[in-house]
Order: C-alpha cells, then structure tokens, then sequence
C-alpha cells in the first residue's frame, strides 16, 4: 500500500510506514481517503489519522456484531444497518446501572446555580432591513438606526417615543404594536438579538444591534431574571444526564477493551483513550 501521510493520537505528524491492517485485514487506503470527509480536523494530517481511527474502531464492531449475526461481515460502516447493529451489539454487552436518588440529589445540590428557569423579557424592536450580503445597505441601515436612537436618547419619555417611532420606521410586522414583540425568551430570537437583550436590565439598549435581518434598536420594557428551580422540577433531567454520561463511559471502555485485545499495525492507537 501506498505511504498515507498521517499524525498519531497525541497529534505528532508522520508517515504510515505500512499498511493499516486489523486482525491480519488490510485497510485499503482509498477507504481511508474516503473516510476523510466525515473527519472534522485541524490540518489534512489529523484527518487521515482520524479516518484510519475510525475505520479501524467501526471495523472491530462490524466483527463483533457480524459474530452475533447483528450485521454482515462487509456492512457499510455508515449505513443505517451497521448503526442499529453497533446499538444492538452495545445494548447486549454494556449493562448501564441507572443513577439512583442519592446520585441524583447530590449532583443537583453541588451545581444548584446551573438549574434555574429560563430568564423573560418584555421587548420592543425596530427593524431597519438589509441582507447580510449587502454592505451598502447595511452601512444605510445602521446610519439611520443611530439617528434614531439619538432622538429616543433625548426625548424625556424614551419609551413612547420609541413606540411612535417604531410604528413609523420599522420593517417588521410588530410596528402596528408599537415594536411590541410581546414576551421572549431563550431562543426565541436569533443570537445577537438575544444577548442583547438579556445582557442588560430593563432599558433602552445602548447601541444599534446586527442580525441577519438587519440593524435593530431594542427597548426591553421588563426583565425577569430566570429563579432556582426545585428538585423536583429537575430530577429527571438530571438522571437522564448521568445515565447518558456513564453509558458513554462504558460505551468508552468497550472500545479500548477491542482495541487492546486486536491485532493492528500501521496505526498508533496509544495516548487518549478511545471515546
């Protein structure tokens, strides 16, 4: 076989010296190049690592599960087939214990601030329209919004100049509202707009906000901080949350005990352990 230029698992770059072969088989290179493309990586070194990995990882479970009559011996390593096989196979071999009540109680009290309820706004808007792709508009676009946004400045009731002002100039369907849109919450809007809106209290936001859409101003009339969430309002989230993470772990170990116990060369599968 042809010398595939790789980099091992601690990301040290090298030529295979030989072909990559699992129990005596060979991995022809062509499935490794092709196997590139569903490789995320850093440099084309890594990918072919990471291809040659994974194909000799889905290789020792095709064995497996081609033992168990779960899949034939030449399944597509990215059929849906050889997925319901893999998830057959590791159902049969991995016992996943439940976390039980203690576990899960105790995970929630050390980690209390991460379970709050979703923060909700109040918030006006008023859209000045321009497509991400075009520049001039933008710039058109973010011009009048700054002018805009210094005449609510001064106005001594900026929320209700805001209001008759949005009814007059913005592009979206809440200028009827006043730019009401109402109540929003965590995804409820695209990124920019959110973060804006929830990195402040109650107010005009301080400056002309870019999305997708366009240039928007922003007022968000009211804020509600998300609240600690009780116990039991999370327990099942929490137990589903560990019993995924320790079926990972196991799923994790199954894979090294395979890599241990197989024959391969041309591939260094040392360092990280496989996950």
């Amino acid at each position: 076989m042809k010398t595939v230029l790789a980099s091992d698992a601690l990301g040290r770059d090298f030529e295979l010296a030989e072909a990559v072969a699992v129990n005596g088989r060979e991995v022809p290179a062509d499935l490794i190049y092709q196997e590139m493309q569903y490789q995320s990586a850093d440099s084309p070194r890594q990918a072919v690592y990471r291809a040659a990995r994974a194909l000799v990882i889905g290789w020792l479970l095709r064995e497996q599960a081609a033992g168990l009559g779960l899949c034939a011996a030449d399944e597509d390593l990215h059929s849906a087939v050889f997925d319901r096989a893999v998830a057959d196979l590791l159902k049969g071999k991995l016992v996943v214990i439940p976390p039980d009540a203690t576990e899960c109680r105790a995970y929630f009290e050390a980690r209390r601030q991460k379970f709050c309820s979703d923060p909700l706004a109040e918030v006006r808007h008023i859209l000045m329209p321009a497509a991400p792709d075009d520049a001039d508009t933008r710039a058109k676009a973010r011009a009048g919004a700054e002018a805009l946004l210094e005449e609510i400045r001064a106005d001594a009731n900026p929320l209700q100049t805001f209001a008759r002002l949005a009814g007059f100039h913005s592009a979206c369907s809440s200028a009827g509202a006043g730019g009401s849109l109402g109540q929003v919450g965590r995804g409820d809007t695209v990124d920019a707009f959110e973060r804006a809106v929830f990195a402040q209290g109650t107010g005009l936001v301080p400056s002309p906000v870019e999305t997708p859409y366009g240039v928007h101003l922003i007022y968000v009339e009211q804020c509600e901080p998300g609240r600690p969430l009780e116990y039991t309002y999370v327990a099942e989230r929490i137990r589903d949350y560990l019993l995924e993470k320790r079926r990972r772990q196991m799923t994790g170990d199954y894979l090294n005990r395979l890599v241990e116990s197989a024959e391969i060369t041309g591939l260094d599968l040392s360092g990280p352990r496989v996950h």
